[in-house]
């Protein structure tokens, strides 16, 4: 007999499904003309500034340097402090190394001719399947 989480879960998507084709089929998708638009949000200047990405550059250097100089300390400071430091490194590098690998993958694309949306998902899709080998992995060692 099935659970009943694996029931609600079911109709739950069942939900989802119905109000996903209920939404295409009801617009009219064929009228729809794209607007371009040449104003920039605060975030895109934000983006655009070097400034700001050196500013960031030197507020992530000195958190992941004081995160593990707090690592390190040993006794200095209470358990709990030091493994928040150790963690704060960990997460730190684990979004550097995302960071690295989604741009890398988007900048060889653009380099290679591709355009900003096809860019976009060849490193979408190189984020997806790594996190599918993870899966995979913790699947056969559990």
């Amino acid at each position: 007999m099935a659970s009943t989480i694996y029931l609600v879960s079911a109709a739950l998507m069942v939900l989802l499904l119905l109000a996903v084709v209920g939404a295409v089929v009801g617009l009219n998708w064929k009228a729809y003309t794209p607007t371009l638009r040449n104003e920039q949000s605060v975030w895109s200047a934000l983006a655009g500034n070097e400034a700001v990405w050196t500013l960031a550059f030197i507020v992530a250097a000195l958190a992941v340097g004081g995160g593990a100089a707090l690592f390190v300390s040993g006794d200095v400071y209470s358990g709990s402090l030091v493994s928040a430091g150790g963690v704060a490194v960990g997460v730190a590098l684990a979004a550097a190394f995302v960071f690295y690998l989604f741009y890398g993958t988007y900048a060889a694309a653009k380099a290679r001719g591709y355009r900003r949306a096809a860019a976009v998902m060849a490193a979408s899709w190189v984020l997806g399947l790594i996190v599918v080998v993870a899966i995979t992995v913790n699947l056969l060692t559990a």
